[in-house]
């Protein structure tokens, strides 16, 4: 028996911005959650409406990226995803598991699953 199907745990990318003026690419999982990824973090959030939120309502947690992650804000973070896998500008990578997503400097190290540069949890 063949199942056909997808198994992409983003269902759309879309670039937007924060109250702050400050330019993000926002992942929709299919949990429904919103993965906010800006030139120096990350973000989770319960839902669309909330990124315009100034009292930070429904910001599930958020993380700080290492400084040799930043990205230049040129044209959006996200490059390709496909399943967990996230290509990012500057060459980093985002898998994104079903409890977390860690961050990588490259496919090399997020292959062989080492130097992990950051790890956001998924739960909420």
């Amino acid at each position: 028996m063949v199942l056909e199907g997808r198994s992409d745990l983003i269902i759309e990318v879309r670039q937007d911005s924060l109250l702050s003026g400050a330019p993000v690419d926002v992942a929709t999982l299919i949990n429904g959650c919103l993965l906010v990824i800006a030139a120096d973090a990350l973000a989770l959030y319960r839902e669309g409406a909330d990124l315009r939120d100034p009292l930070g309502n429904g910001l599930i947690r958020s993380a700080v990226m290492p400084e040799i992650c930043h990205m230049a804000a040129a044209g959006g973070f996200v490059q390709e995803y496909r399943a967990g896998y996230v290509g990012l500008a500057n060459d980093l990578v985002l898998l994104i598991g079903l409890n977390d997503v860690r961050l990588f400097l490259n496919k090399q190290d997020a292959l062989r699953n080492m130097n992990e540069q950051l790890r956001l949890s998924l739960e909420y």
